[in-house]
């Protein structure tokens, strides 16, 4: 393009009525939205929700963030990710991850949802039904299964009432079932809780944890579509899905955990 031709578009765009100019502003900021929620679904969504409610990431509609409420705060964590989390880090430009920080500040009050149900009930009905054996809250309980302390800041109750019915749908990697063979034939099966290039540790159903080195296994089988938590699909009538939820989702982050 000309210089004469910038000069012409320029004087054209300063002479353009007000109102023009408010409808160009709201139409870029439209699709400043579109492309934020793009960008979200296709880097955040798999952890944080399609919506932002939460699954493996935590529920972002609450507009409560563990690692500082800032933009600048938002746009570090996003960037650089988490140490010692599944937050990972990205190479995404400035403008994108702008448009991240902005969109995932929209999601703050979308969904704030009531959620029916009695949680004391909730609680009892945990308690009756042996879930402790596999998920830990607050210290207490197994380690077979995720633990649950805050398990109401990660996840909306749509999500907990799948994974209580579906629980398959869902995996989280550090659950996934494993089966190795040593080679004497010696079968360990279990969950694999932590994994490296010469060992692999894996704790089984009993809670007794193996830490086994790769070099004497002579076969490892990984099930990465099948949850070792039963379907409770048709095995609560409505009333007790809704109290085990309204008690799950009552488990919140406080200020000041960790």
């Amino acid at each position: 393009m000309s210089r004469n031709t910038v000069a012409v578009v320029i004087r054209v765009w300063l002479c353009l009525p007000p109102a023009f100019l408010v409808v160009d502003r709201a139409a870029r900021a439209q699709d400043d939205d579109s492309a934020g929620e793009r960008l979200f679904r296709l880097h955040c969504a798999e952890c944080h929700g399609l919506d932002g409610q939460g699954g493996q990431g935590p529920d972002l509609t609450k507009g409560a963030y563990r690692h500082g409420s800032t933009n600048q705060a938002l746009y570090q964590t996003i960037s650089q990710g988490v140490p010692g989390t599944r937050m990972p880090s990205t190479s995404l430009s400035d403008r994108q991850l702008l448009l991240i920080v902005k969109y995932v500040r929209g999601l703050a009050g979308v969904a704030r949802v009531s959620v029916p149900g009695d949680p004391t009930a909730g609680e009892g009905l945990f308690a009756r039904r042996g879930c402790r054996q596999c998920h830990m809250i607050r210290g207490e309980g197994g380690r077979l299964g995720p633990d649950l302390t805050s398990v109401g800041s990660l996840r909306s109750p749509a999500n907990l009432r799948t994974s209580i019915l579906s629980p398959d749908e869902q995996i989280d990697p550090a659950f996934w079932s494993v089966e190795a063979v040593d080679k004497d034939g010696k079968i360990y099966a279990g969950i694999r809780l932590n994994e490296d290039t010469y060992s692999i540790q894996i704790l089984e159903i009993n809670e007794n944890l193996y830490s086994l080195s790769k070099n004497n296994l002579r076969a490892v089988k990984f099930d990465k579509k099948r949850s070792r938590m039963p379907a409770y699909d048709g095995m609560f009538t409505g009333s007790e899905l809704e109290n085990l939820v309204a008690y799950l989702y009552s488990l919140q982050r406080n200020a000041g955990d960790p």
